[in-house]
């Protein structure tokens, strides 16, 4: 039994160092595919902050998600030049992300809110690779279906197993831990240490300090709302109160003095835009292991 466990841990060991030097020899092709990857979460989270703006001031549309956002951008000029710049950006920053959880680049270590930290960053790398093939979609046929309930709808799939309330009320906590992760960090400003400002962005490193702190702290509010209508439902029992990103918008606006709501989560998510684009450049990168 000593043999056999021995035997896997050198199996183990054998096979993180095959993916680090493998990592290590392919690093600037990585670096490379991770700023394209924050570059692209930039334009689509800037397209879906404009987007909410424009209802908020009055000037129409409507309030939408990611995937609608792509379905937008394929409508400018060029649309389909950049949604095939997307996939490959989007594909990009998901490998990013599945590095940062599997070989923990940036050291967060093995203590639980590491592995939660870095459980967050496996499925982020999920739903990228998920929004890539939506975007080569778009792409390849001019459109895709764009399902607004697809929150709902995975919501009630959860439902319907045994302990399905108990479960949607432990991803609505997972939720509300997520919001307040992302405000604590927005005030904080933690993730300025990850930053290597050179140039332009040193001599304004104090503004685009303050964007990434609002256009983070949006992203915090729409996640606390999101896991309030989660929660909701899990209380309920009932999957159809549940709602996404274009459902929270959309909401924020119903609310008394909503525009004023919307217009500033709206002006948040464009802020997150521009810090996405800002990390494309100045972000510290780590892929080597």
């Amino acid at each position: 039994m000593t043999d056999l466990k021995r035997a896997g841990q050198q199996l183990q060991g054998h096979v993180q160092d095959a993916a680090r030097t493998a990592t290590h020899h392919a690093a600037p092709a990585l670096e490379a595919l991770a700023r394209v990857g924050y570059a692209s979460k930039g334009v689509v989270y800037g397209m879906l902050g404009f987007l909410a703006l424009s209802v908020a001031v009055g000037r129409g549309g409507a309030t939408t998600d990611t995937q609608g956002a792509l379905l937008r951008l394929q409508d400018l000029p060029g649309g389909s030049a950049l949604m095939w710049l997307l996939v490959v950006g989007l594909v990009g920053y998901a490998l990013w992300q599945l590095l940062r959880a599997l070989l923990d680049p940036e050291h967060h270590g093995t203590k639980p809110g590491a592995l939660v930290k870095r459980t967050g960053y496996l499925l982020s790398g999920g739903a990228n690779v998920a929004l890539a093939v939506f975007a080569a979609r778009v792409a390849l046929y001019g459109g895709a279906r764009h399902s607004t309930g697809g929150t709902a709808s995975a919501a009630e799939t959860v439902l319907r197993v045994p302990g399905g309330q108990l479960l949607l009320g432990l991803v609505a906590v997972a939720l509300f831990a997520l919001a307040g992760s992302q405000l604590y960090t927005a005030y904080g400003a933690k993730f300025m240490k990850r930053m290597a400002f050179t140039d332009l962005g040193a001599r304004y490193q104090g503004t685009l300090k303050r964007v990434g702190q609002v256009g983070i702290a949006s992203r915090g509010v729409l996640s606390a709302i999101i896991g309030g209508f989660v929660l909701a439902a899990a209380w309920r029992h009932s999957a159809g109160t549940v709602v996404g990103v274009s459902g929270a918008l959309t909401w924020l606006h119903g609310q008394p003095a909503g525009k004023f709501l919307l217009g500033a989560v709206a002006l948040g998510t464009l802020c997150y835009g521009v810090w996405c684009a800002v990390q494309a450049v100045y972000r510290r990168i780590r892929v080597e292991g």
